[in-house]
């Protein structure tokens, strides 16, 4: 019996759907019937109902009245563009006398002609227009071409009840759409989101079944994806902490040493630097991609000469190419640091450096130019992953490889994208693409 109940229940998005078309068929066509029958009921209806075959049927009768020597300067002064009327007038030969189509109207112009009229010749040569030739008492004939619409034979009341039914059906569909598309919507934004930087709020879990459990299941797994990023990131952590300490003592033991050989002591400091480095590196990839930083308003053409600046006090040849003044709504140190590695990798490998920035319709785009050796472009999708160095990556330079990740990590945060281009003649350009 439970089970009978639950089948019942409106608690599914196709039981909801069914029971919302059910209700818009069977109400709309009990309506529509009521409609029908209470017009049919009414004995004023074929009156109501003939109006082309009424006007028709009342020239007829001025006509019959009239003198014969009148009728022809009654049709002349009679203007009238929906029914044009010409005596002794004959259609073309051929086709039928009356089209099977018109019988309805064919049915309500026989009922309400003149006595000793006689309906001769009905059809519908062109859309909409209806020919009729009719023979007065006298014998003389009519021609009259009316325009004419299945529709006019229609009344008021039959009309509105088919209006309301198609109102309330659509009305109907849209709100039916709306209550499954919202849950659905709302569920698609929030995966977008948490995929963006994991920092959204719990989805709401009302809704129909479907849409409930599978919110419950997007908030579950919203949950352990969090505890397993933020236990990962603790991780790193302690153990970056616990390096750091003996790190310290060895480069204290290694400066305390005796002058001796000075080349194996800078060789030891250099090994430390580039562990610290390397540890540096890898909190910082972990760290980025996360909403912690609080998003802001700023000059990006001042955070870019800056950056350009810096690095032109350390020896390098860096270039700002773009505009004078372009704002930017995004995570400013999270960006700077971005801009910061690409410059900084291009530094490594090439003698000059651009920095370009420019703005689309819907875009921004930063890219840093180079003239050093390039990538290889089966290797270049390999790269941006976290610890991956091409062959000549390695030659001569030190570091686990996270620079391009933390790049592209720190630009899918922000919803752009980022890749890596050749450089004409040659080169690497690092291309960044932010949303404007």
């Amino acid at each position: 019996m439970s089970r009978f109940w639950r089948l019942l229940s409106l608690d599914s998005i196709s039981r909801q759907i069914t029971v919302l078309l059910a209700v818009a068929i069977v109400g709309g066509s009990i309506i529509t019937t009521m409609a029908v029958l209470l017009v049919l009921s009414d004995q004023d209806y074929p009156t109501a109902a003939a109006t082309a075959p009424v006007r028709v049927a009342t020239v007829l009768s001025a006509l019959q009245n009239l003198p014969r020597p009148l009728r022809q300067q009654v049709v002349s002064r009679y203007a009238e563009e929906s029914l044009r009327i010409r005596l002794d007038g004959q259609p073309s030969a051929g086709g039928d006398l009356f089209s099977p189509s018109l019988e309805m109207l064919k049915t309500l112009m026989t009922q309400y002609l003149p006595a000793n009229t006689q309906l001769l010749y009905l059809a519908e040569h062109q859309p909409n227009i209806v020919t009729i030739v009719a023979r007065l008492g006298d014998g003389q004939t009519v021609m009259m071409e009316a325009r004419y619409s299945k529709i006019s034979l229609l009344s008021a009341p039959l009309l509105v009840p088919l209006i309301l039914l198609a109102v309330s059906a659509i009305l109907l569909s849209i709100w039916a759409a709306r209550q499954v598309a919202a849950p659905l919507s709302r569920f698609a934004a929030a995966a977008d989101q948490f995929g963006r930087d994991g920092a959204t709020a719990p989805l709401d879990e009302r809704g129909p079944a479907e849409i409930s459990r599978a919110s419950h299941a997007f908030n579950r797994m919203r949950e352990r994806i969090a505890r397993l990023i933020e236990d990962r990131t603790n991780l790193l952590l302690a153990i970056s902490h616990d390096l750091r300490t003996p790190l310290t003592r060895l480069r204290l033991r290694i400066a305390e040493l005796a002058a001796g050989d000075e080349a194996l002591k800078h060789r030891g400091l250099d090994d430390i630097a580039a562990m610290e480095s390397s540890i540096t590196a890898a909190v910082t990839y972990l760290r980025e991609g996360n909403a912690e930083e609080p998003v802001e308003r700023v000059e990006l053409v001042s955070m870019l000469g800056t950056i350009c600046d810096q690095f032109s006090d350390l020896g390098h040849s860096v270039e700002y190419v773009g505009p004078a003044r372009l704002a930017l709504t995004c995570r400013p140190r999270a960006m700077d640091r971005a801009v910061t590695n690409l410059v900084d990798n291009a530094s490594k490998y090439g003698s000059h450096i651009q920095v370009v920035l420019s703005q689309g319709a819907d875009q921004i785009s930063i890219e840093v130019r180079d003239d050093g050796p390039g990538i290889p472009d089966d290797e270049k999708p390999r790269v941006i992953k976290p610890f991956y160095r091409s062959d000549p990556a390695r030659q001569g330079v030190r570091g686990f490889g996270l620079g391009l990740a933390i790049v592209t990590s720190i630009v899918q945060a922000e919803g752009g994208t980022f890749t890596l281009l050749d450089n004409e003649p040659r080169g690497l350009r690092a291309l960044i693409t932010l949303p404007a």
